[in-house]
C-alpha cells in the first residue's frame, strides 16, 4: 500500500480532495512556511519535491510531522526523505532522514523545534539560556571566521604544538578533530588535514617571531650581552644554547634564547665561535652592540670570545677583549666547594 503523501501548509486552504483527519487548532497549527521548492540540492546531491513528481492524487497523513514537514525524493537512489518546514524557516541545513517511520523525526522536532511528540503543538521557546547553552548554540550556528579569529587561532594553536611537544601527525587523528569540530564547526573549514602543513604554520611563525626579535634587538638601548653553554645530549650531539640580554626601549631588561646550534667536530673554542658568529650575523647583531661575554671558566670559552671580537671588532686590543670576558660567580663557587669536598 503506499504511503500517504503530504501537502504543504499553504495548499491546505485550496485542496478540493476531502481530508480525512481533523484540521489543527489555530494553537497547534505551525505559521505560513516557505513555499517549497520543487528541487533543491545539498552536499551535491539533488532532491525532487515528491508532489511535483507524482500524478497521483497526495494524501496528507495522519500524524503531525506532516504538519511540519514534506516528502522529497533523493535524486541519487529514489529513495524519500523528510523535509523539515522549521529548518527552511529557519534558514538551517537540512537532516533530510529517510522516511522508515515517524519516531526519527520526531526526535527531530522536538529537540531541533521543541515540538511536543505527542501533540505536535510547539513548545514556547525560553527566554533565558544557559551559559553552556549560549556556547552550544554559537558553536552550532557560527558557521564563519573573522580573519583576525583565524589568525588567532593560529597563533594558540602553534603556541600549544611548540610549549607541549606535539607531534604534527596528532592533526590527522580523526578522534582529535572530531572535539574540534564539536566545539565550533566552522573549524572544518580552517583545520589542515595533513601534519605538513601544520608544520608549515610552526615555521611560519618562528620565521615572524625571529624578525620581530631582530627588531628587538636592533632597538636596544644598551649593548646586547652574551652567555652561552656547550653540552652534550643523550643522542650525543654537542649541542650549544646561545641567550641574550639587553634594555629595550622601555628601559626594561630582556633575556631570551637565540638559539640552539649544533657543534660539530672537537668541543674548541674556534668550533664554539664559528656557531656563535653565525648566529649574531642571523640576528644582525654587530661589533658595534655587542657587550660582554658571561661564561663559565672553560678555557675554550676564553678562544671562543676572543675568536668572536675580533671578527666583530677588529679595532679592540687583546685588553679591550679581555676585559669584555666575564666569569660566572656561581660556577666558581661550584668548583671551589667541589675542591673542598
Amino acid at each position: 500500500m503506499e504511503s500517504p503523501v503530504p501537502t504543504s501548509p499553504s495548499s491546505l486552504a485550496t485542496s478540493s480532495t476531502p481530508l480525512s483527519f481533523k484540521t489543527p487548532t489555530p494553537s497547534s497549527a505551525p505559521f505560513q512556511y516557505p513555499e517549497p521548492p520543487d528541487e533543491f540540492v545539498q552536499d551535491n546531491i539533488t532532491y525532487l519535491n515528491r508532489e511535483k513528481t507524482t500524478k497521483k492524487a497526495a494524501r496528507l497523513g495522519s500524524s503531525h510531522v506532516w504538519k511540519y514537514g514534506l516528502r522529497y525524493i533523493r535524486d541519487s537512489d529514489k529513495k524519500e526523505v523528510y523535509y523539515c518546514h522549521e529548518c527552511a524557516a529557519g534558514k538551517h541545513k537540512q537532516e533530510l532522514f529517510i522516511i522508515n517511520g515517524t519516531s526519527g523525526v520526531r526526535n527531530h522536532l522536538e529537540q531541533k523545534h521543541q515540538i511536543d511528540p505527542q501533540s505536535g503543538i510547539k513548545k514556547p521557546s525560553r527566554t533565558r539560556k544557559s551559559v553552556l547553552e549560549q556556547q552550544r548554540s554559537a558553536a552550532a550556528t557560527n558557521t564563519f571566521f573573522w580573519k583576525d579569529s583565524i589568525e588567532k587561532f593560529k597563533e594558540l594553536l602553534v603556541r600549544w604544538i611548540v610549549y607541549c611537544h606535539i607531534a604534527f601527525f596528532q592533526f590527522e587523528n580523526q578522534y582529535f578533530r572530531e572535539l574540534l569540530f564539536f566545539l565550533n564547526p566552522a573549524l572544518l573549514s580552517h583545520l589542515p588535514k595533513a601534519a605538513k602543513t601544520i608544520r608549515s604554520w610552526v615555521m611560519d611563525a618562528f620565521r615572524s617571531k625571529k624578525q620581530r626579535l631582530r627588531e628587538d634587538l636592533r632597538q636596544a638601548r644598551s649593548r646586547i650581552s652574551i652567555s652561552f653553554d656547550l653540552w652534550t645530549s643523550p643522542n650525543p650531539y654537542a649541542v650549544l644554547g646561545v641567550i641574550a640580554m639587553w634594555i629595550d626601549t622601555a628601559g626594561k631588561r630582556q633575556t631570551t634564547v637565540l638559539g640552539i646550534r649544533r657543534v660539530y667536530g672537537e668541543h674548541t673554542g674556534e668550533n664554539i665561535g664559528s656557531a656563535i658568529l653565525e648566529l649574531l650575523r642571523e640576528y644582525d647583531v654587530g661589533g658595534d652592540q655587542i657587550g660582554y661575554f658571561m661564561l663559565d671558566n672553560a678555557s675554550s670559552n676564553d678562544t671562543a670570545v676572543e675568536f668572536i671580537l675580533k671578527e666583530l671588532c677588529p679595532w679592540m686590543t687583546p685588553k679591550q677583549r679581555r676585559h669584555r670576558r666575564l666569569r660566572c660567580l656561581g660556577h666558581i663557587i661550584n668548583l671551589c666547594c667541589q675542591a673542598f669536598l
